[in-house]
């Protein structure tokens, strides 16, 4: 008589993220950002938009409807809404798992730690007085992080704000950008 016994073989399968759950944090994993919808469809209209990597608080959900799942979320400054957790292809969109701090393309706030975001050959000046004229503190290069301490200053088409370097207390005026670029990132 034969006798098969059968081979157990594993398959190794991804982890999934904890649950959202209302209440928590959760960070925006779309490559491209995710629309704000002031209702959980596709229908309604769009109340704004949330960069990649940015924090959201998880106010309510899930919803389904148009083949996605809807979580309503805020980012406690001053944007809220409804916005999809999974596209149709089954990526993550929107995760419970936070990750490291990092640089968000969204505009500064006072009390921002923000990353200097700059070409490999560049370097961002930090100003004794905020707008294109005030003399030159010193120069840093990307990577550099600094704290948001004032502002912003409008001045020369900018956003100024006083910023000190976090390693050694370095302190002066910084522009956020110019019309293409922002060379100060939030991190978050």
């Amino acid at each position: 008589a034969l006798s098969s016994t059968p081979s157990l073989s594993s398959t190794p399968t991804s982890t999934p993220p904890a649950a959202l759950t209302p209440g928590l944090q959760a960070r925006i994993l779309a490559p491209a950002g995710v629309n704000i919808r002031s209702e959980p469809t596709i229908k309604a209209g769009r109340a704004g938009f949330y960069p990649a990597g940015a924090l959201v608080l998880v106010l309510a959900g899930p919803v389904q409807a148009d083949d996605y799942v809807w979580w309503q979320v805020d980012d406690e400054h001053g944007k809220s809404g409804w916005v999809a957790g999974v596209n149709r292809e089954g990526e993550l969109w929107l995760s419970s798992e936070l990750g490291e701090p990092r640089p968000v393309n969204r505009p500064v706030r006072l009390g921002d730690t923000v990353y200097v975001s700059v070409a490999a050959n560049r370097s961002l000046t930090i100003r004794y007085e905020p707008g294109t004229r005030g003399f030159v503190a010193r120069r840093v290069v990307g990577g550099t992080l600094l704290s948001v301490l004032e502002g912003p200053v409008l001045l020369d088409g900018k956003r100024w704000w006083k910023v000190r370097r976090l390693d050694d207390g370095l302190t002066g005026w910084a522009a956020e950008g110019d019309q293409k670029t922002r060379w100060l990132k939030p991190v978050e």
